[in-house]
């Protein structure tokens, strides 16, 4: 009988998870036989790497994780001089922070993180037949299990309640589900999470097996490395009860033994101590290296803790990443600039250049725009005073002479815009590209645990004997030693922190949060970390200094035919868009928009459309 059972949820797999069927070389037959995928060492490393794959497709191949989620945090904008007209290029202005329920990103993205988890539970099962030694398949169970944690940790953060599956669906009926309180989700995650730490494979072991595949793979300190930022996540939640996306509810996780924000922080903290002391990775000497693809080495960085596997050992390769973050084909077909559509928002530009010695525009229309950032950051990530293109023609970026915005439907569309480039390939010829994407590196634990600290002791060391400060100013160390090669002297910026930068903790945590935003830009984690922090939060550190930067009257916009224009376009050529300051509305939007499709299909979930806690999904109201 268990047999059987297994047989049928491999047939409903197969039919709803047909874009899996390559790897897991699944016929859609009734009659399906999974013995291939466990028979030998090389078949069960295959299937975990089809595994990764699938987790790949959730979100981040292509960098869509960067292309809806950057611009939804309200530190980056989205723009497709292609379609000026097309209401889907609207959604992610500003601090809108839910997807269009019905864009069909939105459902695949959904449906992919949860193939990825039942191809994770199908998987656990079958593996338990395996005639390979049990210690192998223990590593890989373990693998199994830190991407089902991952998978629901994604879906929990954008999706808050949402359907938790930790068996393979047996029936079609079971593949659709009630969705389960958000807390409820992330226990279950850290279960997962301790599971895989203890089962998973040591970096060496992971190197050693996995080979010129490992960029893609994970060991165990990767899961404890997650599991910080998840403990971390859930001290957000619980530091900022009245302006987050729950209300008028009790979140319980004392099953993980957590019953207030301090004691999520200090499991983020031994978390991240933990990989800091004794984990294998470290941080890359020169931060530009980490953006480098053009020899094989670069994708063995130990500052690598996970990345999706993009590299040619992997046999995968990542053109969207290049033109979505470029603004044109890198030896394109066309000087035409028709990409770039994800960009740093010139505010939060400003902010950076502003923060590290950046110097002040002359002129009526450039006299209050920093530019010229002294941390070497900003020039491994963004693109910023001028741009290359093919054949070398150089195109004007931010700011441009004496003007910030186009003033005639002639100029070229993406004047008076900083770019990212830390995704550019010197090897891409517009229809591949081998940028890995960081899902988490080094830099971020120490950021972790500088956050963790802050909340748990602001004047004093923790218990081993850092202060907040001292781990932001290993991650500054570095930046400032990212100069040339190590021919040029150091930096003079970020400078380390003191005591005499601060005057509360508040002040504190938010120069962490920067600190992340500029270490780790484009990189996906800008949304996550502003809807962790609140609504409130949100209001007073982005909207509102925000608004008094677009409305400054140098600021001035214009028509297509020079005609200024009667209020801020916050897309460099286009939308008229006031941020919200009503943290109330903001709330709201602190998760996304449930799929309409799946509220289509998926009749369990009826009180979604209902319950009023959410405001996730307003009635009638699907695009956001």
């Amino acid at each position: 009988m268990k047999n059987i059972i297994r047989i049928l949820a491999a047939a409903i797999l197969t039919v709803s998870l047909s874009g899996c069927a390559d790897f897991l070389g699944e016929k859609i037959t009734t009659q399906y036989d999974g013995s291939a995928m466990i028979s030998s060492e090389s078949a069960l490393e295959s299937a975990m790497m089809g595994i990764h794959r699938q987790m790949a497709s959730s979100g981040f191949k292509g960098g869509a994780f960067c292309e809806w989620l950057a611009p939804a945090s309200g530190l980056a904008h989205w723009g497709n001089t292609s379609a000026l007209d097309n209401p889907l290029e609207r959604w992610s202005c500003g601090l809108k922070f839910t997807r269009f329920s019905k864009h069909p990103e939105a459902y695949d993205s959904f449906k992919n993180f949860y193939r990825t988890i039942y191809l994770c539970n199908h998987f656990l099962d079958i593996i338990e037949d395996s005639p390979v030694d049990k210690s192998y398949t223990d590593e890989i169970k373990g693998e199994t299990y830190f991407l089902r944690a991952m998978a629901h940790f994604y879906l929990v953060r954008l999706y808050g309640d949402c359907s938790l599956h930790i068996e393979a669906p047996l029936t079609s009926a079971e593949v659709y589900t009630h969705r389960e309180n958000f807390w409820t989700v992330y226990c279950q995650i850290v279960k997962d999470l301790n599971v895989a730490e203890d089962m998973m494979r040591d970096w060496n072991r992971m190197v050693a097996v996995a080979g010129g595949n490992s960029s893609g793979r994970v060991c165990n300190y990767t899961a404890t490395a997650c599991r910080s930022l998840v403990y971390l996540t859930i001290g957000s939640l619980l530091a900022h009860p009245d302006d987050n996306f729950w209300v008028n509810r009790t979140p319980d996780f004392s099953e993980i033994g957590i019953n207030s924000a301090e004691d999520a922080f200090r499991l983020a903290l031994a978390d991240a101590e933990n990989v800091i002391v004794n984990g294998p990775f470290e941080l890359c000497p020169d931060y530009r290296q980490l953006f480098r693809w053009t020899n094989p080495e670069d994708w063995q960085l130990k500052e690598r803790i996970w990345a999706m596997p993009r590299s040619p050992e992997a046999g995968d390769a990542n053109s969207a990443l290049t033109m979505w973050a470029l603004p044109n084909y890198y030896n394109g077909t066309s000087d035409v600039p028709t990409f770039g559509r994800c960009r740093p928002d010139r505010w939060f530009y400003q902010k950076w250049c502003e923060a590290f010695g950046g110097t002040k525009g002359t002129g009526d229309k450039n006299s209050t725009i920093y530019t010229g950032s002294m941390d070497p950051r900003m020039d491994a990530n963004i693109a910023h005073t001028s741009y290359k293109g093919k054949g070398g023609t150089p195109y004007n970026l931010y700011p441009t002479n004496n003007r910030i915005h186009q003033t005639t439907a002639s100029m070229v569309k993406y004047y008076g815009a900083p770019y990212y480039k830390k995704y550019y390939d010197p090897t891409y010829d517009n229809s591949v590209g081998n940028a890995d994407f960081y899902v988490m590196r080094m830099a971020e634990v120490y950021l972790i645990a500088a956050e963790a600290t802050a909340y748990l002791h602001y004047t004093s060391a923790n218990a081993f004997g850092k202060t907040a400060m001292d781990y932001v100013n290993v991650v500054r160390l570095r930046a400032r030693n990212s100069t040339d090669g190590g021919s040029e002297a150091p930096a003079l910026e970020p400078a380390d922190l003191t005591a005499a930068d601060f005057t509360d903790k508040e002040e504190l945590i938010n120069t962490i949060f920067w600190e992340r935003c500029f270490e780790m830009p484009f990189e996906h984690h800008e949304y996550f970390d502003t809807h962790r922090m609140g609504a409130k939060w949100i209001v007073e550190n982005i909207a509102k200094p925000k608004n008094v930067f677009l409305y400054l009257p140098e600021q001035e916009d214009f028509e297509q035919d020079g005609t200024p224009y009667d209020g801020f376009r916050t897309i460099y050529y286009g939308r008229s868009f006031k941020y919200d300051e009503d943290w109330n509305d903001v709330r709201k939007g602190l998760i996304s928009a449930y799929p309409h499709d799946e509220l289509v299909y998926n009749t369990c979930l009826d009180e979604t459309k209902s319950d009023p806690n959410y405001g996730q999904n307003p009635p009638e109201v699907y695009w956001r």
